[in-house]
């Protein structure tokens, strides 16, 4: 009899054990679970950071995706405008906040992906640091002058760097605008000085003065054109843009393969659960797809461009190692 009670009470404590052990694994699983495996995310405000000044085109089409990610989450998102180092500020901000949902970047591609071959030390990598959601809009940069600059075309534009003899300026604030005019001056073999604005608003008062030319995002570029402020040449893209389809490329113009489109993608901290990517990038495509979108974006010269995280990937990928070359073979120098 004694033995069979010492058998059932060992028994009795291997059950206990192995209860509390598996409570205590199943503590441990929840306490390390992310928020959106305990049914959590969203519950709190969504930061998205960007590199650029308020008032730009970057930030109006961040703003626009800002307000209608806001609706669809039910949680209110915030833009935070860290502007500076060609939107390097702000990419680092991102790369370094918690992959929990909160806090995503949206950036045009171009500055994003080649900012590691434009700067010594631009502090994050896109690759290393970030997981691609999707992309959101795509855009060309433009060639612009003042309203009563006497250069009415890219021809005439050439003839005026080449008659100013090394001493013609120009401004643009990001990487894709440094690009574009390069690939230009490389083509002609000219030269012109970089002036740099903070925001492509503060160069618009010298247009007409000091400053030659600038190249501008679309968005910008066709607002001040609409305002009066600012007269249009060529788009940077291969194809010309519905929105001023009377503005010719540069490729049309004799600059064969010239073509530095403008697309913005959303990007999450590295190590954002796949769940989370997931959910974000279907409320992020499902509004891309809007007819509304549509509408909103062609007002700026912008297209919608729906994708998804393997299509971003891919860009992030191939664009990486192509800005990366085509800097190089335009003699840009590392900032």
């Amino acid at each position: 009899m004694m033995d069979r009670a010492l058998a059932r009470l060992r028994a009795s404590l291997f059950a206990s054990r192995l209860a509390a052990g598996a409570l205590a694994a199943g503590a441990l699983a929840c306490a390390g679970a992310p928020a959106f495996a305990q049914g959590a995310w969203p519950n709190q405000n969504i930061r998205i950071m960007l590199g650029y000044a308020a008032g730009g085109g970057a930030d109006t089409i961040t703003r626009y995706y800002a307000n209608k990610l806001q609706e669809v989450s039910g949680q209110t998102v915030v833009v935070i405008n860290r502007p500076g180092a060609g939107g390097n500020i702000g990419a680092n901000q991102a790369a370094n906040a918690k992959p929990d949902g909160y806090t995503l970047l949206i950036a045009p591609n171009i500055a994003f992906l080649g900012n590691i071959h434009a700067y010594k030390d631009p502090t994050y990598h896109p690759i290393r640091d970030f997981e691609p959601v999707t992309t959101l809009a795509i855009l060309p940069f433009i060639y612009a002058v003042g309203p009563k600059s006497p250069i009415n075309s890219i021809p005439d534009l050439v003839a005026h760097i080449k008659a100013r003899d090394g001493k013609a300026t120009y401004g643009g604030t990001t990487t894709t605008a440094i690009l574009a005019a390069e690939l230009l001056l490389g083509h002609i073999k000219g030269k012109a000085t970089r002036v740099p604005y903070k925001s492509m608003g503060d160069s618009v008062a010298d247009l007409d003065g000091p400053l030659d030319f600038v190249i501008a995002d679309g968005t910008f570029a066709v607002g001040q054109a609409r305002s009066g402020r600012m007269k249009l040449l060529s788009v940077t893209t291969l194809e010309r843009s519905g929105v001023t389809p009377d503005l010719p490329t540069m490729n049309e113009l004799g600059y064969a393969g010239y073509d530095i489109p403008a697309s913005f993608g959303a990007y999450a901290p590295k190590a954002t659960p796949k769940e989370i990517l997931a959910k974000l990038e279907g409320w992020l495509n499902e509004i891309v797809r809007r007819p509304e979108t549509k509408t909103f974006l062609s007002n700026l010269a912008t297209d919608p461009y729906p994708g998804d995280q393997a299509l971003l990937r891919k860009i992030m990928e191939e664009e990486t190692k192509k800005w990366g070359e085509m800097m190089e073979s335009a003699g840009i120098e590392k900032q």
